[in-house]
């Protein structure tokens, strides 16, 4: 019957923070999950995955550019050029044949110098490939790595949330325990009060009045521990926010009076395997190295790209009819022997393939785990707080009759102080419970990917 009524309450207490009118919350979250510093970066990470893509996507279309050089040089080596002697002798035969002296018999040779002097190059270069599997499988696998960035971020952005709702819930906790001890140090002045008139009228020794200071101081040092851990609970939840470390937060006293839905620990796990952002980022990275192989294996097709230009060339810096030129090309490349490189890259990135598909199964079971791991700590979460509520009336009610009994002088000192005591334990960590509760709520919820 306990384990039923357990599984009922975990039922219909599931799904708190999803299904409630948490608006105070959600604001935070909302808040959140717009200036966090850490998840800006990653909306920065993307960005650049993003830009990373159109520069893939550009190696598509013709590259188009303007070249422009002149030279000037002097000095090195020569080039000798015999032209006297080559067409000297054809000159002079040709006059003895035409009994004449049309031809020039006296041409020298040339001497140029190897370095262009006075020369210029101006001209528009045009590049457009027209087949490349390099290309379009480098576009593939940027594509996917996208993908993985933005996955990178949901994840990011999920656990930010739990972490909200987490320091929240601690936060409220804190500011909880804060009040009972204040109720407590109101019995406690209230007791020496009653202490020191019971001593002044000689009803009771001054004992009585030094264990009530001594309790009062010892809840003191408590309170300021208690302060302690509200400052650096508050600190942390602004700063998930980016906030002012020491800005106001607004306490929902509602967290507990709302149902949500009933879903049993199969159907968390399979919402979890469908759900979780880390899944959907490994299988983008496979995708990724998958494209990364395909490319290593067209390293092995021909490549095929025109290229076209036309411009002036020249010596003097002249753009006549006499420099201008145009050309194209048509260009093929293909290999025939690397060194086995192509061969050892693709086996490299099936071994890396092989490894993220090892890590996705492995991930698969420990999301499982995790998810049995958070059932379990709400079920157990449920029960504690059932029997801190119970435990908690009980102690309460106790409490009550003792204090009665203490003023009409029925009970010694030491049976209120350990009446006291069990009332503010049980009201203590009736509050731990509770926040547990919601805490392994969000857990659960981060876990199944609620």
């Amino acid at each position: 019957m306990k384990t039923f009524i357990i599984s009922s309450v975990l039922l219909i207490s599931v799904y708190v923070l999803r299904a409630q009118n948490t608006s105070i919350l959600e604001t935070y979250i909302k808040e959140g999950l717009e200036n966090n510093l850490t998840l800006k970066q990653e909306a920065l990470e993307v960005q650049s995955s993003l830009e990373a893509l159109k520069q893939a996507k550009g190696l598509f279309l013709p590259q188009l550019s303007f070249n422009a050089s002149y030279t000037a040089a002097t000095g090195g080596r020569n080039i000798n050029i015999p032209v006297g002697s080559l067409v000297n002798p054809i000159y002079s035969t040709l006059n003895d044949l035409t009994d004449s002296q049309m031809f020039p018999t006296d041409v020298g040779d040339v001497e140029e110098q190897l370095l262009p002097d006075n020369f210029h190059d101006t001209r528009l270069q045009l590049r457009q490939p027209l087949f490349d599997s390099d290309i379009y499988h480098n576009y593939r696998a940027q594509r996917s790595l996208v993908s993985v960035q933005e996955s990178k971020k949901e994840v990011y952005e999920a656990e930010l949330v739990k972490e909200i709702k987490v320091a929240y819930f601690k936060y409220l906790q804190s500011e909880q325990l804060l009040r009972i001890q204040d109720q407590t140090e109101i019995l406690l002045q209230e007791l020496l009060r009653v202490n020191q008139k019971l001593v002044e009228n000689h009803k009771s020794t001054i004992d009585v009045v030094y264990r009530a200071e001594f309790e009062i101081s010892d809840l003191t040092s408590q309170k300021a521990r208690a302060k302690k851990d509200q400052h650096v609970s508050r600190s942390y939840f602004n700063f998930l926010l980016n906030r002012e470390l020491e800005e106001s937060i607004i306490i929902d006293e509602t967290l507990m009076q709302n149902q949500g839905l009933s879903e049993n620990l199969t159907e968390f796990q399979l919402q979890a395997l469908d759900g979780r952002e880390e899944l959907s980022q490994l299988q983008h990275a496979i995708e990724a190295q998958n494209h990364l192989i395909n490319l290593n294996k067209g390293s092995r097709l021909p490549k095929i790209s025109l290229g076209a230009q036309a411009g002036y060339q020249g010596f003097g810096y002249d753009f006549g009819a006499n420099q201008d030129y145009a050309l194209l090309q048509l260009n093929l490349v293909f290999p025939i022997f690397t060194g086995g490189q192509n061969s050892s890259k693709i086996q490299q990135s099936r071994i890396r393939l092989e490894k993220l598909e090892t890590a996705h199964t492995e991930l698969q079971q420990q999301i499982k785990v995790q998810v049995i791991e958070a059932y379990r700590n709400l079920q157990t979460a449920i029960a504690e707080y059932q029997a801190k509520q119970s435990g908690a009336k009980s102690a309460q009610s106790n409490f009550r009759i003792i204090n009665k009994k203490y003023l009409e002088d029925l009970v010694l000192l030491v049976e209120y102080l350990d009446a006291r005591t069990l009332f503010t334990n049980s009201q203590t960590s009736l509050v731990i419970a509770k926040y547990q509760l919601l805490i392994r709520n969000a857990e659960l919820v981060r876990v199944a990917s609620l």
